[in-house]
């Protein structure tokens, strides 16, 4: 058996194609990072701006980049959470009630909308704008999460990233994990 030493360069002395292969490393690893409780939470504000009120309607995702992705809303909202949106006059409340497509998908046309009266009679939502105004809440909501994750992991976060965390750590090409069988280097 033979040993080797490993040499290890920072951040700032790779170049070229090394450099770009930690970059690209380090934008993958912060894309697995992302807790889906952050984007909720960041979602669930952006919701709150927009709708000028706190309110407790599920907010469901998918922002993947794939066929039928996107944000969805559920539940209830009473006008009271809401007095940024145009509801028809006597909304008490309104449902947002998933239908056939949510159980398959999660963007602006899985959920249909509902709207009652005080005394929970329903109110014809013909002619009205509100069921456009939330579908096209969804879908700012979902560009508004693909641009937080995309700046999560953009290469200006992965630089940033690899500047604060990372000393000497990365090999010649740009990798920060050693090959099998190699034995590191210790400084005494």
């Amino acid at each position: 058996m033979q040993d080797y030493t490993v040499r290890r360069y920072s951040f700032d002395e790779l170049e070229g194609e090394a450099r770009e292969t930690a970059i690209t490393n380090m934008s993958n690893r912060l894309s697995e990072w992302i807790d889906q409780h952050e984007i909720t939470d960041y979602l669930t504000g952006k919701l709150e701006d927009a709708l000028g009120g706190e309110n407790d309607l599920d907010i469901a995702y998918s922002l993947s980049y794939s066929q039928g992705d996107g944000v969805a809303l559920y539940g209830r909202l009473y006008a009271k959470e809401c007095p940024n949106l145009t509801l028809p006059d006597g909304t008490h409340h309104i449902e947002l009630v998933k239908n056939q497509w949510a159980h398959h998908y999660s963007h602006y046309n899985t959920f249909n909308v509902e709207a009652y009266d005080v005394d929970y009679e329903p109110i014809d939502l013909t002619d009205t704008v509100i069921v456009p105004q939330l579908r096209d809440l969804c879908k700012d909501l979902a560009r508004a999460g693909y641009k937080y994750i995309e700046s999560a992991c953009s290469r200006e976060s992965a630089i940033s990233y690899l500047d604060n965390n990372y000393g000497d750590e990365f090999t010649l090409d740009g990798k920060w994990d050693s090959p099998k069988g190699i034995v590191e280097e210790v400084s005494a």
